[in-house]
């Protein structure tokens, strides 16, 4: 009797354990926490999010502009959530990436997701739009604008329109995601452009 109520026990323990570490991820994730993110605004109403971030690098304009025209890179500079990322169309200023990443943040089954977007660069107003298609969570629309500063360095300002199509996740994890994808791609940029470490093999696996 006394050892069934030993591992009853320890049952409890593991599951409250897990369950204390899935209440911190998602108290992480409703934070936005993420360095790359200078400000950080986002709202939801109904299903759709509602999201603004700021990103500064060390780097002119021109140099970081010209980096975030190269998405498909991402597979190279963050591999660690970046599986896949290969062009499959480009005419004129328009562009369509397939790509495989990878979230931690969210549970098992969500993990991995096959994102298929297609950009367009404005070169004239340093500006770069971007849209899903057919991505079976969200209708996403992406805005990132780029402004020189008085020292030499850019400002990015990024606005996005998240409408979820499928209610899977609590808030968190879904605002936590929108947050861990565009730091991702700040990352890339900043270790394309020499201002960030690459990952170990490690950390990349």
């Amino acid at each position: 009797m006394k050892a069934i109520l030993a591992i009853v026990a320890v049952l409890v323990l593991a599951v409250l354990g897990y369950v204390f570490v899935q209440y911190g991820k998602i108290q992480q994730a409703a934070a936005c926490p993420a360095k790359e993110i200078a400000t950080s605004n986002m709202s939801k109403s109904g299903d759709t999010w509602h999201i603004a971030f700021t990103s500064k690098f060390d780097a002119p304009i021109d140099k970081v502009f010209d980096a975030f025209q190269h998405p498909e890179r991402a597979v190279e500079f963050a591999p660690e959530n970046v599986m896949k990322s290969e062009v499959i169309k480009d005419e004129g200023n328009t562009k369509t990436i397939d790509v495989v990443g990878k979230l931690d943040i969210l549970p098992p089954g969500f993990k991995v997701q096959n994102l298929r977007t297609q950009y367009t660069v404005y070169p004239d107003q340093h500006r770069i739009t971007s849209k899903s298609i057919d991505f079976k969570l969200a209708d996403i629309d992406s805005e990132y604008k780029f402004e020189p500063t008085p020292d030499g360095k850019t400002l990015l300002k990024f606005n996005q329109t998240s409408k979820q199509k499928q209610q899977m996740l609590v808030e968190a994890l879904q605002k936590g995601a929108l947050c861990e994808t565009y730091a991702t791609q700040v990352r890339a940029v900043n270790r394309a452009l020499g201002l960030a470490p690459m990952p170990n093999k490690q950390e990349a696996s």
